[in-house]
């Protein structure tokens, strides 16, 4: 079990260190900028060292042998859609938030959307192939980037209102990287690169707030969001009734 948590504790020591613990100023600085690059940027280089053989098949082995030879779960397909389950949550209950819920939206759907097309152009451009010797896209992992966006904006959203359920998105994250090498559809640099990524692009985002103020829904203030959701069952359905009003 140490063998597995080792990798596991030095990601959250790496973004720990890493983390922007000032608080929100107006005034944003380049060293501000660097305090929340400089963890991505060190993920990415030590993914990069890893790819060695020397060192990639042998911490497979270290990984893969807590398990059975053909283990496999699908619960990493779902569980890295948490954080942004658990930010909508927090929404729908009221918790503050650094922005609303549009410009989560907004900074999500553009740190996804750019954090997708340097994944899958490295994935498609290296043609590193998969350690279940199937194809030759593994690197990096995608399922890993878009978990780590996500817990990422979760982070950056409610750090200084809820420090708790902030950084709980990160528990989903690297839980998705490490089934992801436990399932062998990942190389241990596969996913420390697809969460170098998927920090390095979200905290940029968040820095320099690209269309800060375009809303289009500005006249609908935003703010007073009204969620509801009534369930319906009966014995030919199971579903429900979804109503989002601005």
């Amino acid at each position: 079990m140490k063998n597995i948590l080792f990798p596991l504790l030095l990601i959250l020591s790496i973004h720990s260190f890493g983390m922007n613990t000032t608080k929100r100023d107006s005034t944003k600085t380049g060293k501000q900028y660097v305090s929340v690059i400089i963890a991505p940027i060190a993920l990415s280089l030590l993914s990069v060292d890893l790819m060695r053989d020397s060192i990639k098949y042998g911490l497979q082995k270290v990984f893969r042998s807590r398990v059975d030879e053909d283990f496999h779960t699908g619960i990493d397909d779902w569980i890295h859609y948490a954080p942004v389950v658990m930010m909508y949550a927090a929404d729908l209950f009221k918790v503050p938030a650094k922005n609303t819920v549009w410009n989560q939206t907004k900074y999500l759907i553009f740190s996804e959307a750019i954090t997708a097309g340097i994944v899958w152009g490295l994935k498609y451009s290296l043609k590193i192939q998969r350690p279940n010797n199937g194809a030759f896209n593994a690197y990096p992992s995608g399922h890993t980037s878009q978990a780590f966006v996500q817990s990422q904006v979760l982070y950056n959203e409610f750090r200084e209102t809820a420090p708790l359920l902030a950084a709980s998105g990160f528990l989903f994250s690297i839980s998705t990287g490490t089934i992801r090498i436990l399932n062998n559809k990942h190389w241990v640099p596969d996913v420390l690169l697809g969460a170098g990524i998927a920090m390095l692009v979200t905290n940029t985002i968040y820095h320099f707030e690209p269309l800060k103020n375009w809303n289009p829904f500005k006249n609908l203030k935003e703010k007073q969001l009204d969620l509801t959701f009534m369930p319906q069952l009966n014995p030919d359905y199971m579903g429900g009734y979804f109503s989002l009003r601005f």
